[in-house]
């Protein structure tokens, strides 16, 4: 119950395990009556390479985690695979049975190496990426679903961000549009629930909470055209919320009601997703402060020594090995671009990590490239050797400084989020625990945070390894006995640092 004095949120026993019962604070899915974990594992990134990622999920479900959320996109299929073989596993020894969970996945994206040869009930977003959610489409979806994660039913099936379908590059889209085809799709849906493939359906939308969105879609719009029968089978929604991105529970210019709201007086079951992954001033924020996981002093003389040794490989390329005037004599200034950049490229990990790999190395690569040609094809024999040799000096070494770029960028995020956690600690004492020890005890609080708000169902957190899983369950149990007051709620919200 919400009040003056604090949150408190019932502690319920659900029934994992044959001979036993794990406590962890639950939510209702109203149209079920299925209880859920108020944390679910999602299987975003999880793939079959990294072992850590199925020792996560079994450590998630022994644990009381009875909510695992996925995609058929996640991985080219891969965490639907690797999730289904740990569940059965669970379920054969007796660890969990399948009614004591609630499976999730999910439909719309198209990854594929060329999409020129999709028809146009595809939308075609760029030359390897492509949305739809036409009932042909789910059919096969659904079905590979079900055979990957090797079970006769989703529990939940979701439309995945439906809006993306108006950046279609082949064809003209209105928002109109749109609606209609989410209509059709949720036609389809009902059937698919009548045959038993799966228990409901949602929405999962990155836009349906922003009112002021270019690609926003309407809840109301879509709920309220739905038959009596379909409105029960629509049983949730799914969009992020975190501690910068709140529309989830605040109305919007000219609402009545905000979303949250809206879908609890529907009885529609509200996951979130990106707890700790926010949008924020326009660039992407990790909550996280692991800075004990690096080795800081190591990361800054390796970045300094990098670019010193960059330097001097291009100064030789410049000065003795290449002749001047020839176009790719300017071409290998690297050292001096990354030197003269560092302080902006510093402030924030994502975008340093995107412009390295998607901008500098193809252009390094391509520039290497040309050079190779110029090797081959008219350097002096006396030449080729030293230039093969400098190659692939210059080659291990932009990717050793790019790689310490990346580190150093995080070990600043790292350090601002560490300011960010005293800050909350100070809005929030309570949150504030000095005797214990979390790999991440910013994300702790996060998930804290996103829990004390009760309308809230079920918070989705990326638990790809065991200790995101044990920092999840810490913030799971803590929040079972935490005392977060309002006035520290609305303390944290208003504060300057979360808008």
């Amino acid at each position: 119950m919400l009040s003056k004095q604090g949150i408190k949120f019932p502690r319920f026993f659900v029934q994992l395990r044959k001979n036993s019962s794990i406590p962890v604070p639950t939510s209702t899915i109203i149209k079920t009556g299925q209880i859920v974990s108020r944390l679910g594992f999602g299987g975003y990134r999880i793939n079959r390479n990294d072992d850590s990622h199925k020792v996560a999920l079994e450590k998630a479900i022994k644990s009381g985690i009875n909510v695992i959320d996925t995609s058929t996109h996640f991985e080219f299929g891969e965490s639907e695979e690797v999730i289904g073989k740990v569940l059965n596993n669970a379920i054969k020894d007796g660890t969990v049975t399948r009614e004591g969970m609630v499976i999730i996945s999910k439909a719309g994206y198209v990854n594929i190496a060329d999409t020129t040869h999709l028809d146009d009930s595809f939308a075609k977003i760029n030359d390897k990426s492509a949305h739809s959610i036409s009932p042909e489409f789910l059919n096969k979806q659904i079905s590979d679903s079900l055979s990957r994660l090797n079970l006769e039913k989703l529990d939940i099936f979701m439309l995945n961000n439906p809006e993306r379908i108006l950046q279609a590059k082949n064809k003209h889209l209105s928002i109109s549009n749109l609606y209609d085809d989410i209509e059709r799709a949720l036609d389809y849906l009902d059937k698919e629930v009548m045959k038993g493939r799966i228990g409901g359906y949602g929405i999962c939308s990155n836009s349906m909470a922003i009112s002021i969105a270019a690609d926003h879609i309407s809840l109301p719009k879509i709920f309220e055209k739905l038959s009596n029968s379909s409105k029960k089978n629509f049983m949730s929604i799914q969009t992020p919320f975190n501690l910068f991105e709140r529309d989830l529970i605040q109305r919007g210019v000219g609402q009545t009601c905000s979303l949250a709201e809206y879908a609890k007086s529907n009885d529609i079951f509200i996951f979130t997703n990106r707890p700790l992954h926010a949008m924020a001033g326009g660039s992407i924020r990790k909550l996280v402060n692991n800075l004990r996981d690096l080795p800081e002093h190591q990361i800054v003389n390796n970045l300094s020594n990098g670019l010193q040794r960059l330097d001097q490989l291009e100064s030789e390329f410049s000065n003795e090995l290449f002749p001047l005037g020839h176009p790719l004599s300017t071409k290998f200034i690297w050292s001096q671009i990354f030197s003269q950049n560092l302080s902006r490229l510093s402030q924030n990990h994502f975008a340093t990590k995107y412009y390295l790999e998607k901008q500098a190395k193809p252009a390094i690569i391509r520039d290497l490239d040309c050079l190779c040609d110029y090797v081959k094809n008219m350097a002096l024999d006396e030449e080729k050797s030293r230039l093969q040799s400098w190659m692939m000096n210059y080659q291990m070494e932009t990717q050793s400084l790019m790689d310490s770029m990346v580190s150093y960028a995080l070990i600043n995020v790292l350090h601002s989020n560490d300011e960010l956690d005293s800050i909350i600690s100070y809005l929030a004492p309570s949150l504030y625990l000095e005797t214990v020890q979390h790999h991440s005890p910013l994300s702790v609080k996060a998930l804290r945070i996103n829990l004390a708000n009760q309308i809230i169902g079920c918070v989705l957190v990326g638990m790809r390894k065991p200790e995101y899983v044990q920092d999840s369950l810490s913030a799971l149990e803590l929040s079972d006995d935490d005392y977060l007051t309002i006035e520290a709620l609305n303390d944290i919200y208003a504060s300057p640092n979360f808008q």
